[in-house]
């Protein structure tokens, strides 16, 4: 039996399974081989399969159907016989909720039950009836594209670059050793004269090892994906021919380059559906007067009065939301909203009077949605009219009313079931197309969520990528019932680090909110607010608050302080994103240090299981000689200084509580003995990261300059030369001929004004060890 690997797939036996539908008659082949220049060919259709070099790197494989006749599609897939045994896989939801993880043998992905579904309605909200989940331990699927990992970690990676077709789906069993391509093509119409060739299944596959894999295979399959999106024929070398307009074209390359980083505000995780126009002015003038250098300051759901009806808005906003922007843009921030384009409430004026806009099931009746609002339907977006009424939301809002972006949700809604000839992902990418092209305006921002993710790809300017968090951990009654979409901290962040390498490639990534608020309302403990703010900040491009900080308290304050300015990890910034063990995880990631043209190396570990954990440091290498990281939480008790930060030594045991996190910087070895070595701060999550400048300016000694933004003034640590070696006390004789100095520094230092005294402090590690440190306050 042949390992999984990409290039394997050049001589492998495809065994297809391909159901279609000719007038009324179901036609089922079950045992299809194909395989590279074997063909299968009946009287009603070719299928063919080709294995072929992309670039940059990798290849694509691709099964392509010519209907000889007229047909509409049932059922397609495709499985090959590979030996899969200890890797694990990344199983990624199907939509911007569902949970997204590296699963394995022992795992498994069960279907909510159906007596749940049929009354609380939560399988809607993703693929259960989509998808068939086997509920069978060691049945691992994943949606439009995947990566299986080994221990050394070799990573081979699969993604889909024709979900315009249909939703993929990647399947791998671990109990019979097969691995597999589905793809949802339930109602797709093939045409003899207009569909030659069809590429079913279009898979860019390469794999890779190394700290870097996941992000470099993901600079090639994005880089493989635009080329696909921007152009037809795009393997063949010669005049490429584009997919769209020259307008449209220019949009659709600029989404290429990634959004920026932004912070906010929205009213949705404090107030729901209680939002009104007073709650908006009142925090909103709580974030002038303490100062908060956010971006965008957004109106979440709660403004209309039914879900659908978007511009009549209910009697808590009675002066309209042209005076509500106007406050935002005065206030020096960009205006946002929140709208459900697709959805439409049971109760709503749309609903009542143009029953004719919603999609309907083949005996006429309206196509239950979701269960939000007390259930809701879809809006017909092939229906002219309908079209008409959603960009005039669009014009409105973005033009009349003045809102620089608007959060669209709820967008699985348009595809719920196939129809016109359209399979679910045809409609979705319809969708998706219609949005970006058709509603959105230049010069306005989309943020995306409850979508297919691969459908926002080059579409949103950012995305939700996990489910909504919460002011609690975990909902153990939805976990135990398979509800991949839950409402629940554990589940959001899970999904943030399985889906991390899409930020910067295919739109900015938004893990939801951070919830510091030390309130009745917010069972989060601090060490659980401490990972969600820290999480957050270092994979997000778009991170938000709903919090009200008139009510923060000091600690509240400072710790929200300590994420300004926002850190920036570009998609070259981090080095790897890993599960070390069960729901245990270290992000590795590098930072420019200031004044300098080098990086500082960072690690971030966290522990998201329910139980005590003792990690490993790196090693020691050129690099680092030492690790720093604040442990106490909140980045606010404000202990004596030589108690409050922790060095450590190199390969050193980090302990973590149950849902701890915690952040270290590097210290390199010092270069001469009278260098001065900046040994960390502690006020900002990523220490070091708000310092702007760090130079010695003559007459006046070392000048620290922090970022814009940066608000919150603490510590800073320096070392001098030889004197931060870790000096071992019991070892006297043999540290000072390694150079180690077991004297505090003489030289006087001035950093800032302040002179620089030097303390003898304890680093951890196997063996007890002393370095000097000195420390400047209140910069």
């Amino acid at each position: 039996m042949v390992f999984l690997a990409p290039p394997s797939f050049q001589n492998a036996i495809g065994r297809v399974r391909l159901h279609y539908k000719i007038v009324d008659t179901v036609k089922k082949l079950d045992d299809i081989i194909v395989y590279p220049g074997a063909p299968y060919v009946n009287d009603e259709l070719v299928l063919s399969c080709t294995f072929a070099p992309a670039q940059p790197r990798g290849h694509i494989l691709a099964l392509l159907l010519e209907p000889q006749t007229d047909l509409q599609l049932v059922h397609f897939e495709v499985s090959y016989t590979m030996d899969i045994t200890d890797l694990k896989m990344l199983a990624n939801g199907f939509q911007s909720w569902s949970q997204t993880a590296e699963l394995g043998a022992n795992d498994k992905l069960a279907a909510i039950p159906k007596g749940v579904s049929w009354v609380t309605q939560h399988n809607l909200q993703g693929d259960y009836d989509i998808f068939p989940y086997s509920g069978e331990r060691g049945v691992i699927h994943s949606n439009s594209y995947t990566h299986l990992r080994d221990v050394e970690h070799h990573v081979r990676f699969f993604g889909s670059l024709t979900e315009h077709l249909g939703y993929t789906y990647f399947k791998a069993n671990f109990n019979n050793s097969t691995f597999g391509i589905y793809k949802d093509v339930l109602g797709m119409d093939l045409l003899t004269n207009t569909h030659t060739n069809v590429p079913l299944i279009r898979v860019w596959m390469h794999e890779m090892i190394g700290a870097r894999a996941d992000q470099d295979l993901w600079d090639d399959y994005t880089a493989c994906l635009w080329n696909e999106k921007l152009y037809s024929n795009p393997d063949d070398g010669v005049d490429p021919q584009p997919l769209y307009p020259p307008a449209v074209l220019e949009r659709v390359k600029a989404m290429r380059e990634p959004a920026s980083h932004v912070t906010g505000w929205t009213s949705w995780y404090q107030y729901y559906g209680d939002v009104s126009e007073a709650i908006v002015l009142e925090n909103l003038q709580a974030y002038q007067d303490h100062g908060y250098p956010i971006d965008i300051f957004q109106i979440d759901d709660g403004f209309q009065t039914a879900i659908g009806d978007w511009l009549s808005l209910n009697d808590k906003f009675p002066s309209g939301m042209p005076f509500l922007t106007k406050k935002i843009h005065d206030a020096g921030y960009k205006a946002g909203l929140w709208l459900a384009p697709f959805a439409v409430g049971t109760n709503s004026k749309i609903a009542i009077v143009t029953p004719e806009w919603l999609v309907k099931d083949d005996k006429g009746q309206p196509v239950l949605a979701g269960p939000n609002w007390g259930n809701f339907y879809a809006l017909d977006i092939y229906q002219e009219p309908v079209r008409q009424y959603i960009k005039l939301v669009f014009e409105v809002v973005l033009q009349d009313w003045q809102f620089d972006m608007v959060k669209l949700d709820f967008l699985f809604a348009a595809a719920m079931i196939p129809r016109l000839g359209k399979s679910r992902g045809q409609i979705m990418d319809d969708a998706m197309r219609f949005l970006h092209d058709e509603c959105m305006k230049k010069d306005k921002l989309m943020l995306g969520c409850g979508v297919p993710l691969a459908y926002a790809w080059g579409r949103a300017d950012y995305c939700r990528i996990g489910s909504d968090v919460a002011p609690w951990w975990e909902d153990p009654k939805l976990k135990y019932l398979n509800v991949r979409e839950r409402v629940s901290t554990f589940n959001s962040l899970r999904s943030t680090l399985g889906r991390f390498a899409m930020t910067g490639r295919v739109f900015g990534n938004d893990p939801d909110v951070v919830i510091l608020r030390n309130t009745p309302d917010n069972k989060l403990t601090e060490d659980e607010r401490h990972t969600l703010c820290t999480l957050n900040n270092l994979l997000g491009h778009l991170v938000f608050s709903s919090d009200n900080v008139d009510v923060y308290g000091e600690q509240e304050h400072l710790m929200y302080g300590a994420t300004f300015p926002k850190v920036v990890l570009s998609t070259d910034a981090i080095v790897r994103c890993l599960e070390v063990r069960s729901e245990v995880y270290m992000l590795e990631y590098q930072l420019p240090v200031a004044s300098s043209q080098h990086k500082r190396r960072y690690v971030t570990f966290t522990n998201l299981s329910d139980s005590d954990q003792t990690v490993y440091l790196p090693s020691n290498d050129a690099s680092c000689c030492l690790w720093f990281g604040p442990s106490f939480a909140l980045h606010c008790h404000r202990q004596p200084w030589l108690d409050a930060p922790d060095w450590y030594l190199p390969s050193t045991e980090l302990f973590l509580r149950a849902h701890e996190t915690r952040t270290l910087m590097a210290i390199p070895p010092p270069a001469g003995k009278d260098q001065l070595v900046f040994m960390g701060t502690t006020s900002h999550l990523v220490p070091g990261s708000e310092i702007q400048s760090m130079q010695h300016v003559p007459g006046k000694g070392v000048e620290v300059e922090f970022k814009p933004g940066h608000r919150k003034c603490h510590r800073l640590y320096f070392g001098l030369g030889l004197s931060l070696m870790p000096f071992h006390p019991k070892k006297k004789k043999k540290a000072q001929e390694q150079g180690a100095e077991d004297e505090a520094p003489l030289k006087e230092i001035i950093v800032n004004g302040q002179r620089l005294e030097f303390k003898q402090v304890r680093v951890q590690g196997r063996s007890p060890a002393l370095i000097h440190v000195a420390m400047v306050d209140n910069l």
